[in-house]
């Protein structure tokens, strides 16, 4: 009989018994972590073994792959190479923020690129590299946070400034408006009229 049809039981140790189970619902329960209390198995609910001895499940009992020290300080460098072109950059470009940007576009910008690498949330096993500069861009981080709450509460970020409004070349000017209702159409002035040239003397004719 194949093992995907095989009834599977387990049991804790306080005696208690679950199953039969199929292997997939068996090794689905014990994936999810819902077989905590589980210490042994069987195939037949007489013949027991120790759970994490049963072959159909021992691969998912195996501890996971460490990461490779070399994989970690890779990360390390490139997080301090990241580092090192931040730090001449006004705190509204680290944010990656506008200029104008409010305190609290900014706080918000801090607290999601600064939890990464918060102490408190970082893995108790992480390398010893990869923690030291995760605390360093936490505290480059916590610095440009503190220099953005005063350049806006000091105003010293500069206000929006709306543009001027342009001229609209593309059509004809607007008419002129129009007198109010029963008010006489003032009449053009009349333009001025150019003085008249002075006569030109006539030339003795010649003997």
């Amino acid at each position: 009989m194949s093992s995907s049809v095989v009834g599977y039981w387990v049991g804790d140790s306080l005696g208690r018994v679950l199953g039969p189970l199929q292997l997939q619902a068996f090794r689905e329960l014990i994936a999810s972590g819902r077989l905590k209390t589980a210490v042994r198995a069987s195939r037949d609910g007489t013949n027991w073994v120790p759970l994490q001895e049963l072959p159909e499940v021992r691969d998912l009992f195996a501890a996971p792959p460490a990461t490779s020290p070399s994989v970690e300080l890779q990360q390390a460098e490139r997080l301090r190479t990241q580092l090192r072109g931040l730090l001449h950059l006004p705190p509204h470009e680290v944010f990656g923020l506008k200029p104008q940007a409010s305190l609290d576009e900014f706080r918000s910008a801090f607290f999601r690129m600064a939890k990464r690498f918060s102490p408190d949330h970082l893995a108790p096993d992480l390398h010893p590299e990869l923690r030291k500069i995760s605390v360093e861009i936490f505290d480059f981080l916590s610095r440009r946070i503190r220099e953005a709450e005063t350049l806006v509460l000091t105003g010293a970020v500069p206000a929006a400034v709306a543009a001027p409004p342009r001229l609209d070349m593309s059509g004809a000017l607007p008419p002129a408006p129009l007198p109010l209702s029963g008010s006489p159409i003032p009449p053009r002035p009349t333009p001025p009229m150019a003085p008249p040239a002075p006569p030109v003397a006539a030339r003795p004719a010649p003997y």
